[in-house]
């Protein structure tokens, strides 16, 4: 539970036991429908001038798929190509309606697969922060779309087969049809998708017939920053300067944009068909088989170095999708990303907040998505507090959890609950709650019996946050999850003890948060409280127990009414080490600290003492 400093809650027997009566009501309060509710499909509310907003994805019309068995037949058909194939189904258009946490997990264990939570055959009319069917319930799991191999085994979750596909796969650099077996040219592969494209109405108009087969493909990348009202970032950006032409058999041309191994960025290639030089015997007359082509090569070089508050979002996941095929790439350190591979048209760039152990949810319910634009090149993307304030909550929430997951070994601590181990058949994903209204952030285990996110972070609590209160808040609850999980806690363990929980949660947001921020930017207000206000009730069992532990400053010199804080030397995982199992106390915490040598430990019964 998150409680700031200026909390009033009065810690009694009397309080104690009545929530401890009333808590499943509480949960299921927290579980009713207040901020997931799909908006009505109006053209009033559509502005379709705007490509974003925050809320509810807007769909269009169904477009019909150029890439059924039916349409791709028609479309070889209407073409004169030299391969002799079958036209027949590669991969099914499908889609899940999973009943349980379980079962979504279920079908999510598979990595090949990539799901959405809406139709792929559909126009995008606006992006938005979340989708959920307006015929199923809001408490219920929608829909989610995606393409599996006609090999694949269906699991025991309910699916429906919406469209028999055939598609090209890429097999590392070689394009090829390979789940078919299949042997085609993968330029006819380019004719044959394009004539489909037409006769389905889906050809984009600046496209003039055959071109295709003489452009450039293009490779999704860009950047993604995220405003943050206390840090500033600098960054050196390179340039690239032509450095030679590269030259080269025009059919060994495979479409993809080499990477370079500095900075990850695609080199700038410039593709132009030279003179033919003499033919090949065994095609010829043929140009495309027979030319010579170039490429420019460029070298790069230190740029510029600028500061800026747009921190890059490092870690997160970037999603291009044209139909049914989706590329992904994830943000670098310099806030870069490049997808894993090509396209010729336009694609629809998305952000599904997760990561393998946890995601994001756009309130208690329902995945958060920031859904991009359609286009070609590069997409850069900034994401501001005031413009989108609920994807700005789930960018920092994000940075937190990304920062506890996969550094929590920085500070020597334990993660959250993974979904890696001998329990991952039974693990789930952490689903984290954001809510870009006001009202106290918390970690409730027993959410998890009602499908709704366990832990809830607010963008507000008596006063708007800033960027590290997102971030501060969401270590501590995580912090808490991460206590529950691997010491054997439940709710009803914090209502009995809450001092242990709070001061343990409290003093890892500030430890962590303070390594993230600079000790300018976050000092803990707790060792400025009095003895009796971190143990009258006012504070609800948050203490300095632990920076005490650590720090060698002793806040009882200015002030002999705070603790008398001698003891110091303590790291974070000894203190973690020393935590009692769900069965001990503030004195098994104690005495466990006093395993460890340290020289000050003489002084440990006077500081928990002062906290009890």
């Amino acid at each position: 539970m998150r409680i700031l400093y200026n909390s009033n809650f009065k810690n009694n027997l009397l309080l104690k036991l009545a929530i401890i009566i009333i808590v499943p009501a509480i949960i299921l309060v927290s579980c009713q429908k207040e901020d997931f509710t799909p908006e009505a499909l109006t053209p009033e509310n559509t502005e379709e001038n705007l490509s974003f907003k925050e809320g509810q994805t807007i769909l269009g019309k169904k477009l019909e798929n150029p890439y059924t068995v039916e349409n791709m037949q028609k479309a070889f058909d209407n073409l004169q190509l030299k391969s002799a194939i079958s036209i027949t189904s590669t991969h099914y258009y499908v889609r899940f309606r999973p009943k349980s946490e379980q079962e979504l997990e279920t079908i999510l264990r598979d990595t090949t697969l990539t799901f959405y939570s809406y139709p792929l055959d559909v126009e995008i009319k606006r992006g938005g922060t979340h989708f959920h069917d307006p015929s199923i319930s809001e408490k219920e799991i929608t829909w989610q779309y995606t393409v599996v191999p006609v090999n694949y085994i269906f699991p025991k979750v309910k699916y429906e087969i919406l469209s028999k596909l055939f598609l090209l796969e890429e097999d590392n650099e070689l394009k090829k049809l390979k789940s078919a077996n299949i042997n085609m040219d993968y330029f006819e592969w380019l004719q044959l998708e394009e004539e489909a494209l037409r006769i389905t109405g889906n050809l984009p108009e600046k496209t003039i017939k055959g071109n295709v087969l003489k452009s450039s493909s293009w490779r999704p990348a860009g950047n993604v920053t995220v405003w943050d009202d206390r840090l500033t970032y600098s960054q050196t950006t390179p340039r690239y300067v032509f450095d030679h032409w590269e030259y080269y058999p025009c059919q060994e041309e495979n479409w993809d944009a080499p990477i370079a191994q500095s900075f990850q960025e695609p080199i700038l290639k410039s593709t132009n068909l030279i003179a033919p030089i003499d033919d090949d015997p065994t095609n010829p007359g043929d140009p495309i088989e027979t030319a010579t082509c170039r490429r420019a090569i460029y070298r790069s070089e230190v740029g510029t170095t600028t500061s800026t508050h747009r921190l890059p979002l490092v870690g997160v996941e970037v999603r291009a999708r044209r139909w049914f095929t989706t590329h992904k790439g994830y943000v670098n350190s310099q806030g870069r990303f490049v997808c894993d591979g090509t396209f010729i048209y336009d694609a629809n760039y998305s952000i599904e907040w997760e990561r393998w152990d946890f995601d994001i949810r756009d309130g208690s319910y329902g995945q958060a998505y920031f859904n991009g634009p359609k286009q070609s090149g590069d997409w850069n993307l900034d994401i501001e507090k005031a413009s989108t304030p609920k994807s700005f909550l789930f960018a920092h929430i994000f940075r937190a959890a990304y920062t506890y997951y996969y550094n929590h070994n920085n500070w020597g601590i334990l993660s959250p609950p993974e979904r890696d181990g001998l329990t991952q058949l039974l693990q789930q994903r952490l689903h984290i709650a954001g809510k870009d209204t006001e009202g106290q952030s918390h970690y409730f285990d027993f959410n998890a019996l009602f499908q709704a996110a366990t832990v809830v972070v607010y963008s507000s609590y008596n006063r708007i946050y800033d960027s590290r209160d997102i971030f501060g808040t969401t270590i501590h609850e995580l912090t808490h999850a991460s206590h529950w999980y691997n010491f054997g806690y439940t709710d009803i363990n914090w209502l009995i003890n809450k001092r242990i929980t709070e001061s343990w949660a409290v003093g890892v947001e500030t430890i962590v948060t303070r390594a993230v921020y600079g000790s300018n930017n976050y000092n803990s207000m707790y060792q400025l409280y009095t003895i009796s206000d971190m143990t009258d009730g006012n504070l609800d069992g948050y203490t300095c127990i632990v920076e005490d532990l650590i720090d060698d400053w002793n806040q009882s010199t200015y002030n002999s009414n705070r603790p008398d804080d001698q003891v110091f030397g303590y790291t974070l995982s000894q203190i973690e080490s020393a935590l009692p199992s769900n069965l001990g106390n503030w004195w098994t915490w104690r005495d466990r600290l006093k395993t460890y040598s340290n020289p000050t430990a003489n002084h440990l019964d006077k500081l928990f003492q002062d906290l009890k």
